[in-house]
């Protein structure tokens, strides 16, 4: 004969059983990377764009700080990539696989925006300041590489990834990832000269772990 256990004992029970992995708290990784120099972007011989405002300067190399098998319910969403002083803005983005990127055009004139990448190709022909272009959705994780037919000094990658955990670094190399469930974790930097490093990095319950990458 089965032994009946008091329900008020199983609760309790179950209660306890439960709560460990119930009450684990998110934790947050900071760090360092080193920063390296883009590569030169090739331009036609004699290239020389005739512009009506002066060309802004390209901004600086970030690198693009992700964890791989990081498990949370984080959805895709809709970045801005813009065309600002000739150039894009920012030059180095993150996006979730299943993501979308606008490519809002706030300059005078027309450009154009267009990648052969095998991750995503794609080309919203040329458009001026006060026309929507659409958005594009990458599906697929990769890198993608991005180019103005009209200017040809203009370029942006775009990494796609299949993790919801990813930033970018300031332009001194530092780093915060948040909502990082607990685990032990590849740390990985993509840099602007598109190499990729990695680091092993563990986080715990509620706390802040530190992960310095360095090629």
């Amino acid at each position: 004969m089965r032994a009946v256990i008091p329900m008020r004992r199983f609760i309790l029970s179950t209660i306890i059983t439960l709560a460990p992995g119930a009450l684990l708290a998110d934790g947050v990784i900071e760090g360092t990377v080193r920063l390296d120099q883009m590569r030169p972007h090739p331009v036609s011989p004699g290239y020389n764009p005739q512009t009506a405002k002066p060309i802004g300067k390209a901004a600086s190399g970030v690198a693009v700080v992700y964890l791989e098998g990081a498990k949370t319910s984080r959805q895709p969403a809709t970045v801005r990539v813009k065309q600002r002083d000739y150039q894009f803005s920012p030059t180095i983005i993150a996006v979730q696989t299943g993501g979308a990127i606008e490519f809002p055009n706030e300059d005078d004139e027309f450009h154009n925006v267009f990648s052969y990448s095998k991750t995503k190709r794609f080309d919203l022909g040329r458009f001026r300041k006060d026309e929507k272009s659409p958005p594009v959705i990458f599906d697929k994780p990769g890198l993608v590489k991005v180019y103005c037919e009209i200017h040809q000094h203009m370029r942006c990658m775009i990494l796609v990834l299949d993790t919801p955990v990813f930033t970018t670094t300031d332009e001194g190399g530092r780093f915060r990832l948040t909502g990082v469930p607990p685990g032990d974790y590849v740390i990985k930097a993509f840099l602007p000269s598109e190499k990729t490093i990695e680091a092993k990095v563990s986080v715990r319950d509620g706390k802040t772990a530190r992960a310095d990458l360095n090629p």
